[in-house]
């Protein structure tokens, strides 16, 4: 039995249809096999991912990049692989920038195509983001295939502060004082800090922080700029001189949202300064409506000398006087002086105790003056009424005199009347 030749028909000559598919066919054949030429020879490598730790990343920071790699070709490996990191500032690579990872096949398990470096943040880094240039470079048939990929680090700002009392008014605190107090914060990060909120307490009961600077919300404080709060403190007028402490707690959020706090300490001074006492030499009564020479005391209770002193009463109902002033050469601290003043009470004073004030104006040894008062009491006594009449002695020794000379006028007149009847008889 003989093959039919489709080449050629019946008659022994050649099929020109059959002819006409032959090129069509050998043209798919050389493509498919073109195909898989360039399969075997052209491996591929690709970033499935990475990762960075910590993520933003920080002026300091010292930044652990992981690659992912993968050959993605089933049939073939690529041949001494190699990995090179480009950086510029802020960012760096601890170590050699470029890695041999040898060869890289697509069956490999993940772990081999896993690469990682040490990326050091430069700690002046502006926040921003910045590019790491990957290249992966590897050979097939003595030819070399580069990949390139770009890594972005993102860096954010880092809020860093110092802080300082800027202003105090008075300048000198002396006991007795309130003063308001100006603590200047200055963020000297690279980022911004938002919600940023002072407390301020003294921790000891000699200061004392008003309640209403205590707590205060500033608000939000970008990078290289500063802000400033002001507060209130008071000295006890038993204070000793010396420095007291005052702390400052800032919390504040920063630019991931990530909570913050920055402690600060103060030392107020406080300085030392004369402080007086008064009070009565004498506890007897003045009655209402009088006068008096009164004997007051005047003591330093602080701590400094006190030079030149100017002591006046202050008038205070029921209590006035002719307003004498009088005058101390010096008062140690813890030294006594008695002064003297004639002091009027009035007639509509009520009985007991009364509050009056002396007023002391005076230098600190340096010559710095002064001025401070002092508040004593004076018991008032209501007069009685033989006193009260006894104030108008004078209209009763007129009223006297007047009937006296009626008296006598009359005794006068009886008596030349009598001479006269005499005379007649």
């Amino acid at each position: 039995m003989r093959t039919k030749d489709l080449r050629t028909n019946n008659a022994g000559t050649r099929n020109p249809r059959a002819l006409a598919i032959v090129p069509s066919v050998l043209f798919v054949l050389l493509i498919f096999l073109s195909g898989l030429a360039q399969a075997s020879t052209v491996p591929k490598v690709v970033l499935e991912g990475y990762s960075l730790t910590p993520d933003p990343a920080h002026p300091g920071d010292l930044l652990n990049l992981t690659l992912h790699l993968k050959s993605v070709e089933w049939d073939n490996c690529a041949s001494q692989l190699t990995v090179q990191f480009s950086t510029a500032y802020p960012l760096s690579v601890t170590g050699a920038n470029t890695i041999y990872a040898g060869d890289l096949c697509y069956k490999d398990p993940d772990s081999k195509g896993t690469i990682s470096v040490f990326v050091p943040v430069d700690s002046l880094a502006d926040p921003g983001t910045y590019p790491i240039s990957v290249t992966a470079t590897y050979e097939q048939f003595f030819s070399k295939i580069s990949d390139s990929y770009i890594v972005n680090v993102r860096v954010a700002g880092t809020p860093s502060f110092t802080a300082s009392v800027s202003s105090s008014n008075p300048v000198d605190i002396y006991p007795g004082d309130t003063a308001l107090l100006t603590v200047a914060f200055a963020n000297n990060g690279t980022g911004r800090a938002e919600g940023v909120q002072a407390t301020f307490n003294s921790g000891t009961s000699a200061m004392e922080v008003k309640w209403a600077g205590q707590t205060q919300e500033l608000g939000e404080l970008q990078a290289r700029t500063s802000t400033s709060a002001t507060l209130a403190i008071e000295i006890p007028k038993n204070a000793r001189p010396g420095t007291y402490p005052l702390a400052a707690q800032l919390t504040y959020a920063g630019e991931d949202g990530a909570i913050g706090t920055a402690s600060f300490n103060f030392g107020v001074v406080v300085k030392s300064k004369a402080e007086f006492e008064a009070k009565a030499a004498t506890d007897s009564p003045l009655p209402s409506g009088g006068n008096r020479l009164v004997q007051i005391s005047l003591t330093n209770t602080g701590y400094e000398e006190a030079k030149n002193l100017k002591v006046q009463i202050m008038p205070r109902f029921p209590f006035s006087t002719d307003g004498t002033v009088r005058y101390l050469d010096s008062l140690a601290p813890g030294e006594t002086k008695n002064i003297t003043y004639t002091v009027f009470v009035d007639k509509d004073a009520s009985e007991g105790a009364q509050l009056l004030s002396l007023n002391v104006n005076f230098e600190d040894p340096a010559g710095n003056k002064f001025s401070d008062s002092a508040d004593f009491a004076l018991s008032v006594r209501i007069r009685s009424f033989m006193e009260q009449v006894l104030d108008y002695w004078y209209l009763l020794a007129l009223v006297g005199v007047v009937v006296l000379v009626v008296i006598l006028r009359r005794m006068m007149a009886a008596a030349a009347k009598g001479r006269g009847k005499k005379g007649g008889s």
